[in-house]
């Protein structure tokens, strides 16, 4: 072969070399087109990186400061949406940041029009569950002012930042009332020399004279810390009153008024009321603590463990009821779960079905459960 030939095959050959490789780095510099919920932790992931470097703009304590998609753009947090989402695909909406005790809630809620004719839309949390209220069976119950769940078969699953939950109630200041559905090492509810019994089978008193528990001890040092409860998940959590009262085992009133007539007030996590776990049952025998029936059409009576309540009994001032499959009134030195209760912002939007397989999920958050 003639060196002119030569020379001919390799300018042929090194441009098809060229040309792909001119299209390979076009390929690998486009950017792939995101779905609504995709566009959803976008906005939250570089919300939070924004403010970490502006924190000076974060809201005061317990406000909220609301920006739409394009406040977003023009501070430069994102990109003009129509350069991140599929041609033909439209959105509006806002980013809700809520300061809770000066952890931050990063909220979106967005509505579009899909490019295949489709809508989407980030759902309130609150206004979802209220479109399900019911008056039978299993479901979402207007008692009072607020809305208990009650029944065996519910679908009141949420993931809170990895974590799973089961939704208790809408609080009658529209915050929502979750329960961890996690199972972690068992504890004492209170270990002190008890003068009265006189042994260590604790006193159940879950703050007197401003000496806590064993257990509120460990409460206060999970929303301290960071090993459970991270600051994102914080970011949702409301302030409240912890009601500690304390009930007799034929007490048959069960509205909150024994439990509420002692409260500690700025508190951010707690335990179960007793009254909490009555209501939850659908069955019509269910009326004070030594009920058997009271496990019966109950969510609360299904997990694996024995856990806490927060409620002391008046008879015995080492006693403390724990809920397994029923209600047990147990010396409070014993062990069960510290299953944590909290209470969330009525801002709080989510996706998902309120499912066990399928919970619902705090917008901008994880998807992934905890292992």
């Amino acid at each position: 072969m003639d060196e002119k030939l030569k020379r001919i095959i390799y300018m042929v050959l090194g441009g098809f070399i060229l040309f792909f490789l001119f299209l390979f780095i076009i390929s690998s510099c486009s950017k792939k087109k995101m779905d609504p919920s995709d566009l959803e932790q976008e906005i939250v992931k570089r919300a939070k990186y924004y403010y970490k470097n502006n924190s000076s703009e974060l809201p005061g304590s317990n406000t909220v400061i609301t920006l739409s998609l394009n406040d977003l753009v023009n501070k430069g947090i994102i990109s003009e949406i129509s350069n991140l989402l599929d041609s033909g695909t439209n959105c509006s909406g806002q980013l809700t940041i809520e300061n809770n005790n000066n952890y931050y809630m990063y909220s979106p809620k967005i509505v579009c029009t899909l490019s295949n004719g489709n809508n989407y839309q980030t759902n309130n949390l609150k206004d979802l569950l209220l479109e399900n209220v019911v008056d039978t069976g299993n479901g979402l119950y207007k008692i009072g002012n607020a809305y208990y769940f009650r029944g065996d078969t519910i679908n009141n699953y949420i993931l809170l930042d990895g974590l799973l939950w089961r939704i208790v109630k809408i609080n009658e200041d529209n915050t929502i009332r979750i329960i961890e559905a996690e199972r972690r090492e068992p504890v004492v509810w209170d270990d002190r020399y008890n003068t009265e019994m006189g042994t260590t089978t604790g006193i159940n008193n879950y703050v007197l004279d401003n000496i806590n528990s064993r257990i509120k001890d460990d409460l206060d040092k999970i929303y301290s810390s960071n090993e459970i409860l991270s600051d994102d998940a914080k970011g949702y959590i409301k302030e409240t009153s912890l009601c500690v009262g304390k009930r007799g085992l034929e007490e048959t009133t069960n509205d909150g008024s024994i439990e509420c007539s002692t409260r500690i007030s700025n508190q951010y996590i707690g335990l179960l009321q007793l009254n909490e776990y009555f209501i939850a049952s659908l069955d019509s025998n269910c009326t004070k603590a030594n009920d058997i029936a009271c496990s019966n059409y109950n969510y609360l009576a299904d997990f694996e463990s024995s856990y806490w309540t927060i409620t002391g009994n008046t008879e015995n001032n080492s006693l403390v009821y724990k809920i397994y499959n029923t209600v047990l009134s147990s010396v409070a030195s014993n062990t069960g779960m510290d299953r944590m209760v909290i209470n969330i912002s009525e801002n709080t939007n989510v996706i998902g079905e309120g499912t066990y397989d399928k919970p619902y999920v705090v917008s901008g958050m994880t998807s992934e459960r905890r292992k």
